[in-house]
């Protein structure tokens, strides 16, 4: 019988106090070596956190090679001798997520294992795939460690692998965490609508990762039928997409974590693309037309000089059926009808929201300000307008599009004389509804007539961080991925409660449960 279960769980975490680097890295005189069929040998580094805590992990190990606008490359020369797997790979050109508010700088900053090189810059390569390996000391189980695979966020324009730190996950759940690099912006996802550039080169990165994984995760003592896709925001969006993505990810996954994202309303088609295109042709002076020399002339530039004066673009996934020759589409139609007709890879599923996702994003460092009941019901009739416009495609035929706005402004409106924020909130509300939190209930209903699916909200809010932020702000993005990673039992100087603890704790457990049995509460979770 096909379940869909909903476990509600509450947060929200701020912090001013910077916070140290989360453990220490250092390279063990028993430093673990594996071979690896094909490649070679690689030698790998202990991480340490208070003497007797270890992980190991191999670091920067290449799954593929990128050749601008083009598949991934899966072929990879042996190295010779003992590959030193002990830092990470360089991370993908791109200009840098442009800051939502200093909230949620904060809290990336918490979360981040991020590491910069001797001089205090980062290192970016177009070449830019590796793929970074973490591991349970110890003996594994007998079929090997479940594995959890992360695509980190960043709206398919920025982020890298070092986003999240991976320690507490492994530690004390004794599961395998890989984390990866794939090319973002238009490195990743430059696409025409004339077939010669079929566009989603960062999700084929993806899937070339993911079978890479598949491949050599059992050297590692992983156990290659135990693979679990988890993302966050465009990497959320990434992982449903891997699911409709036909044979390009068929067979390398067996469950999905889907937060803060959803497939289904967020696939583009390649004209949507042709006025950034314009843009960037009159930038770099290459000809628009016809494409072949547009794009001869783009791959002739310098990545760093591409990357740092691309106009603004919010790059992304196409459908791309009809647009190659020599490779499978990766999405051959709307995720949602993909996903209706049942033409997906059938794996259980977790998929979550927070309750307020882009409250930071909507007000920035306004967060303190009001608005007014007017502005409110003006911005329930754009919503009104826009959408009966998208589905009918005409206004002239939306004549009854005012008293849909009405009936909105009626469902969400604030009453007089209420507490401040109340507005905000409301208006927050049908903003998360609308984007998040029914998206969410769509896809737990189509995929729940052929798997599991458990599905959240995310509410707890942390006391002892929750500072400068207005009681009416809810559960931001990127402030759940505190507790996904148990970052309130690293060693920096926030005043962790032990409640944040025990929701980390939680967190944690059900979602290795997940990874290791196919249901979160199968077993050591006390909610």
């Amino acid at each position: 019988m096909k379940c869909l279960m909903n476990f509600f769980i509450q947060f929200i975490l701020l912090s001013y106090i910077f916070c140290n680097f989360l453990y220490i890295c250092v390279l063990s005189v028993d430093a673990p070596f594996i071979h690896i069929p094909g490649n070679g040998i690689v030698s790998g580094t202990y991480l340490k956190m208070e003497r007797v805590k270890n992980i190991k992990a191999y670091l920067g190990i290449r799954y593929a090679h990128a050749a601008r606008f083009s598949p991934p490359d899966i072929e990879i020369t042996p190295w010779k001798g003992i590959f030193n797997a002990t830092s990470f790979g360089p991370s993908c050109w791109q200009k840098g997520m442009s800051s939502m508010s200093q909230h949620t700088d904060k809290i990336l900053e918490i979360i981040s294992a991020d590491k910069t090189v001797d001089d205090g810059f980062k290192k970016y390569e177009e070449n830019c795939l590796y793929l970074n390996v973490f591991v349970p000391d110890g003996l594994p189980e007998i079929n090997g460690y479940a594995v959890i695979v992360w695509i980190h966020s960043g709206d398919f324009s920025s982020g890298s692998p070092m986003d999240v730190e991976p320690f507490q996950l492994v530690f004390k759940q004794k599961v395998i965490v890989v984390t990866f690099s794939y090319r973002l912006n238009i490195f990743g996802f430059f696409s025409t609508d004339d077939g010669e550039a079929q566009g989603n080169y960062g999700l084929m990165d993806q899937s070339a990762a993911l079978y890479w994984i598949k491949k050599n995760i059992n050297y590692f003592g992983g156990d290659s039928n135990r693979i679990t896709l988890m993302g966050h925001d465009a990497g959320a969006i990434s992982v449903g997409l891997h699911m409709t993505s036909g044979e390009w990810s068929k067979g390398a996954f067996h469950k999905a974590i889907i937060m803060s994202g959803n497939p289904l309303n967020a696939v583009k088609y390649p004209y949507d693309y042709d006025n950034a295109l314009d843009q960037i042709s009159s930038i770099f002076g290459c000809p628009r037309r016809p494409t072949s020399m547009f794009m001869q002339c783009l791959k002739r530039i310098d990545a760093k000089r591409l990357s740092d004066n691309l106009p603004l673009v919010n790059w992304g996934p196409v459908v791309d059926f009809g647009l190659s020759n020599i490779s499978y589409p990766f999405i051959e139609n709307q995720p949602e009808t993909l996903f209706l007709k049942g033409n997906y890879h059938k794996v259980p599923v977790i998929i979550g929201v927070t309750d307020m996702e882009e409250v930071l994003t909507l007000f920035k460092d306004n967060i303190d300000s009001e608005i007014s009941a007017n502005d409110l019901k003006d911005f329930f009739g754009d919503i009104a307008m826009n959408d009966m416009h998208k589905m009918v495609k005409n206004y002239e035929w939306c004549s009854n599009y005012e008293l849909i706005s009405d009936a909105i402004n009626f469902m969400y409106s604030a009453e007089t004389n209420e507490d401040q924020g109340i507005t905000n909130s409301h208006l927050i509300n049908a903003h998360n509804e609308k984007f998040y939190t029914t998206p969410m209930q769509i896809f737990a209903d189509i995929v729940s007539k052929d798997q599991h699916v458990y599905s959240y909200i995310f509410k707890f809010k942390s006391k002892a961080l929750y500072q400068k932020i207005p009681n009416w702000v809810g559960v931001p993005k990127y402030f759940d991925q505190v507790f996904v990673w148990g970052t309130p039992y690293m060693n920096n100087v926030i005043d962790w409660k032990s409640t944040d603890k025990k929701i980390a704790d939680i967190i944690m457990t059900l979602w290795a449960n997940f990874a290791k049995f196919s249901n979160p509460t199968k077993a050591n979770v006390y909610i």
